[in-house]
C-alpha cells in the first residue's frame, strides 16, 4: 500500500524555513567609507608620522596627535569611526593590503606615476 502524502501540509513548513535560512547567515559588517577614502587617509596620516619624524618625547606624541586630529577634521571623520573600519577591513587582508597600496601610490611623485 502506498502513501500519499498532501503537499498542502508540507508547503507552509517549507516557505518558513526558506525565509528563515537568510536570517542564519552570519552578516559580514562594511566599512563606513569607501576604500578610496581610507587610502586618502592612510596617506595623509603617513605625511603626519613623516613631519614628526626628526622630533622626539613629548613633543613628537604632542605633534603627532595636533597632525592625526587635523586629518580626521580635514576628512570629516572622527577617529574611532576610522578605526572602526580599520578593525573591519583587517578581517579581508587582501583588501585591507590593496587599500595600503593605493595609499602608499597617492604618496608617489608625480613624475614617477607617469611611467
Amino acid at each position: 500500500m502506498r502513501r500519499y502524502y498532501r503537499t498542502d501540509r508540507c508547503l507552509p513548513f517549507l516557505f518558513a524555513l526558506l525565509c528563515l535560512y537568510p536570517a542564519c547567515q552570519e552578516k559580514v559588517e562594511q566599512p563606513a567609507l569607501s576604500d578610496d577614502k581610507i587610502a586618502r587617509i592612510m596617506a595623509d596620516l603617513n605625511l603626519a608620522e613623516a613631519a614628526a619624524i626628526g622630533l622626539n618625547g613629548f613633543l613628537k606624541d604632542s605633534l603627532t596627535n595636533v597632525y592625526y586630529k587635523q586629518v580626521m577634521e580635514i576628512h570629516g571623520i572622527t577617529k574611532e569611526s576610522y578605526e572602526k573600519d580599520l578593525r573591519i577591513l583587517a578581517n579581508d587582508v587582501e583588501r585591507m593590503e590593496e587599500i595600503e597600496n593605493r595609499a602608499l601610490r597617492l604618496l608617489e611623485p608625480e613624475e614617477k606615476k607617469e611611467k
